[in-house]
């Protein structure tokens, strides 16, 4: 896709405003105490640390069934006001949401932007409609094991403090609250059903106004996070127009040993930390199908898990873009990340190597 192209900047522009309408749908619900409602499942857990896996746990469950970024933009807001009000660290939480939304989009082929793309390009190479069962036999099993890799890493970042249950006192619902939370629905609707950008502007405008924001809370706005998302964009189509016109994957039958299933997983887990999921996955699956390798399935598995090891940068990551705008640091990600990475190395490259023969979809 060439940078100065309609569509690209078509998609940048809609995902903007995706991204400004749903942080002010939060914030307005926030604001007339709509999101108490939500904490309620969570007021009476004392101890952070389980609190914590709770809000990593929503997000892995919720991200099979939504887009990284509109997750991100929906749930994050949402954790932060939750850490406010029973103070909790907001590093942990966005950790947790974070990981959860990134470990757990590939339970289901619709779960991300980059799952999406990897499955029409398994099924134009099968010729055959594939459905939910086959993508299991795929991946579901990797998946839960880099979960558990990633919750024990996690548990071992959280301090376990003492936090005071929370004692709530729900008023009767005005009728400007029961509006905005109707508008509130509508957005996340429409976001995950993919109306267009001037329903959702309409919705956040009224909701804006209903709700009286002032310029304080317009502050929370993902600002950084539009910055290096609409960066990484530019540059994942500069670099696969590169990739695509002048280079064709070749890849030695030495790659099936299992130092080669290292090298092959710690090449990808580099570049998946320097640009988005999806424009990695856009640039080199259609590679991984295109090669002469004996045993294709097996390798597109290992490269879709390899892609999906971007627990280093606040670039590799729609979700991290996002996180990025309310807190979360490069060298809190680098540093907490980079031993997320290491068990996923280990557990991928265990689990490819035995499972080398034994992948299919037949």
């Amino acid at each position: 896709m060439d940078i100065f192209s309609l569509s690209l900047w078509s998609k940048i522009l809609t995902n903007i405003t995706l991204m400004f309408s749903l942080t002010i749908l939060i914030i307005s619900a926030n604001k007339v105490g709509l999101l108490e409602y939500l904490y309620m499942p969570l007021k009476n857990i004392k101890s952070s640390r389980i609190i914590m896996l709770a809000w990593f746990m929503i997000a892995t469950i919720l991200s099979a069934f939504t887009l990284d970024l509109t997750l991100a933009l929906i749930l994050t807001p949402i954790v932060l006001f939750y850490a406010d009000s029973r103070g909790l660290s907001k590093v942990e939480i966005l950790l947790a949401t974070t990981w959860g939304n990134m470990v757990g989009s590939e339970w289901t082929y619709f779960g991300g932007g980059d799952t999406i793309i990897g499955w029409t390009l398994l099924e134009q190479f099968t010729g055959e409609r594939l459905d939910i069962l086959t993508w299991g036999s795929l991946f579901w099993l990797p998946s839960f094991l880099s979960l558990v890799g990633t919750a024990i890493c996690l548990l071992m970042f959280i301090k376990n403090t003492y936090v005071e249950p929370q004692e709530v006192q729900f008023e009767k619902p005005s009728l400007r609250t029961a509006i905005i939370g109707v508008l509130s629905i509508l957005g996340i609707i429409g976001a995950l059903t993919g109306f267009s950008p001037l329903y959702m502007c309409l919705i956040a405008l009224t909701s804006l106004v209903m709700a009286r924001l002032g310029k304080d809370e317009l502050k929370n706005m993902p600002l950084k996070g539009v910055y290096i998302w609409t960066f990484c964009i530019i540059i994942g189509s500069l670099i696969g127009n590169l990739v695509k016109s002048h280079y064709q994957l070749i890849l030695p039958e030495y790659l099936y040993s299992f130092a080669g299933i290292v090298l092959i997983l710690t090449i990808i887990c580099g570049l998946t930390n320097i640009m988005t999921n999806t424009g990695l996955t856009t640039i080199i699956l259609p590679l991984v199908m295109a090669s002469q390798f004996v045993d294709k399935i097996w390798l597109y598995v290992l490269v879709t898990k390899a892609i999906s090891m971007c627990y280093l940068t606040i670039f590799a990551n729609s979700g991290l873009a996002v996180s990025s705008s309310y807190g979360l640091s490069q060298k809190d990600m680098f540093f907490k990340g980079l031993l997320v990475v290491l068990v996923q190395l280990a557990i991928f490259s265990l689990y490819f190597y035995f499972m080398r023969g034994y992948i299919s979809i037949y």
